[in-house]
């Protein structure tokens, strides 16, 4: 659920610990049942995928410089995604769960993860196909290399968006913070890297050529652009999660069928 309220906001909302339903981190925006059961299908399926991704990933580009690419980052991001969401359906699933003030470790832990799984995959997957992806290079390539760059650039947002359209997870504004957080730690990583001689697998002195801090100026820019990026796909996805909420609230999960008539009281003929 999207949290949109008048009262004043306090720390706590800046944070991952509190939220009025623990239920909207294990049902479905598209269910009226109170069943974890959909949403751990859905979830289970989606952590097989990803987790078979990353498995790929691992075993074919299999290399000390494997964690220095945002996109194997976007990867491990996503896939602990799938498997935080999927624990928290597993433990509503076989124990008892009830609203408190405080949510559990492992719920708080799914949101930060979530929150920034979802807008640095899209990210990953419009900056490689806009400014990474070249295609004449690619006709001579692995077809096996191909369908790799497809999965790890393509089918990691698939993931990440049917999350945010399958669940009910909360999504705030005032936790843009975070993706663009982690967006920046990659950047000041990568200048890092640079400073302390690293090379990408090939002996290039820079992990991908737009970001190349041999000349700053430019890499300056692009870390800006991407910044700015970052937040419009965030308020996007929040867009989204809002959109999510008032479909599914007038469609799907509706009660108004439940509601039993109320006669006018006879003196003040107020409902």
């Amino acid at each position: 659920m999207v949290k949109c309220s008048r009262k004043s906001l306090s720390l706590a909302d800046l944070w991952v610990t509190s939220h009025d339903k623990l239920s909207d981190f294990y049902l479905s925006s598209w269910q009226r049942s109170e069943s974890p059961v959909p949403m751990f299908a859905v979830r289970l399926l989606l952590a097989a995928v990803a987790a078979g991704i990353l498995i790929w990933s691992l075993v074919s580009g299999s290399s000390p410089h494997w964690l220095i690419y945002l996109t194997n980052w976007g990867l491990l991001l996503v896939t602990m995604m799938t498997l935080s969401g999927l624990l928290i359906s597993f433990m509503t699933l076989f124990t008892t769960v009830e609203d408190e003030d405080v949510l559990p470790w492992y719920v708080s832990m799914y949101w930060f993860i979530n929150n920034i799984a979802i807008s640095i995959a899209i990210m990953i997957t419009v900056l490689y196909w806009i400014l990474l992806f070249d295609p004449e290079q690619r006709q001579d390539d692995n077809p096996v290399s191909f369908w790799l760059d497809v999965a790890t650039h393509g089918v990691n947002s698939c993931i990440a968006v049917v999350e945010l359209l399958a669940s009910r997870t909360p999504v705030r504004l005032l936790h843009v913070y975070q993706p663009l957080g982690i967006g920046l730690w990659y950047a000041a990583f990568s200048g890092i890297y640079y400073i302390a001689g690293g090379t990408d697998s090939n002996g290039n002195l820079f992990i991908y050529e737009v970001l190349d801090w041999q000349q700053g100026s430019r890499a300056g820019i692009v870390v800006a652009a991407s910044a700015a990026g970052l937040i419009i796909i965030y308020a996007l996805v929040w867009a989204t999660a809002l959109c999510r909420e008032k479909l599914s609230l007038a469609t799907v999960r509706t009660t108004s069928h439940t509601l039993h008539i109320v006669t006018p009281d006879s003196h003040t003929r107020i409902v």
